[in-house]
């Protein structure tokens, strides 16, 4: 039997699984249960980079809510790749800047964007994807029709459980029966969207500016303003903690 030693750092807390994509080889890390934020995951990254010194690319992937426009069509289960947009470089921290009134979120310090490899891969996924379309759904059904104990948790939402709410509309705090019960009722205070067609690719790719902080966006109000000033996405919690340091 081949026993396969693998070797961290001293004081190195991550738990690592090891694997292959293609002709790269891939470690995987994530964070420690219970925490979220930008420090948990620049700690975890530190990390990974003194027990594999090596690694060339990195790649955060997560949960982010979404800031759904008229210019930009999100739904439940939809994909943000983060991508440079108006000088920045793909993630926006926006906790760190001014916030004076009745004046545009100012940000005071900038983020390193993605390597040139990654862009430039973009650049060739964006065209792919455009001519032949992609095969996301495809993969997810054939993941969950092998593990079929996640179809519950990880199936596709359809529009009867993707609700968009008007930006106005305040939610019963922390309380999420009250809110099945009382803002369903309530289609007066949806937003009408269309189903999405054949023609259409379900879940989308959307590219742009991602929002990243250590707090957890919550606030329509804010988040909306945001995404119309900033041209925002989505928000997520870690990414922030990453762009200066990790590849």
């Amino acid at each position: 039997m081949n026993t396969k030693v693998l070797h961290i750092a001293q004081h190195d807390n991550n738990s690592y699984t090891l694997g292959r994509m293609g002709k790269h080889n891939v470690v995987i890390a994530v964070l420690p249960d219970g925490e979220y934020g930008t420090a948990s995951a620049a700690t975890v990254a530190r990390d990974m980079l003194h027990s594999f010194p090596n690694v060339r690319l990195g790649l955060m992937v997560g949960i982010g809510g979404g800031a759904p426009s008229e210019k930009h069509d999100l739904r439940l289960g939809d994909i943000v790749v983060s991508a440079p947009r108006d000088g920045r470089g793909g993630v926006f921290q926006y906790d760190f800047g001014k916030t004076i009134q009745d004046q545009p979120f100012r940000e005071t310090g900038f983020l390193a964007q993605p390597p040139t490899v990654l862009r430039t891969a973009i650049s060739g996924i964006k065209t792919h994807y455009e001519s032949d379309g992609h095969q996301i759904q495809e993969a997810i059904n054939n993941a969950l029709q092998t593990k079929p104990r996640l179809q519950k948790k990880y199936c596709q939402p359809d529009m009867n459980t993707d609700r968009l709410y008007r930006t106005d509309v305040t939610h019963p705090l922390d309380d999420d029966a009250s809110c099945t019960t009382s803002c369903s009722a309530d289609t007066s205070a949806l937003v009408m969207r269309r189903a999405r067609g054949e023609d259409d690719d379900n879940p989308a790719v959307h590219y742009g500016l991602i929002a990243s902080a250590n707090q957890l966006m919550k606030d329509a109000v804010v988040r909306d303003k945001l995404a119309r000033e900033k041209g925002v996405l989505c928000f997520e919690m870690e990414a922030a903690g990453l762009m200066n340091h990790f590849p």
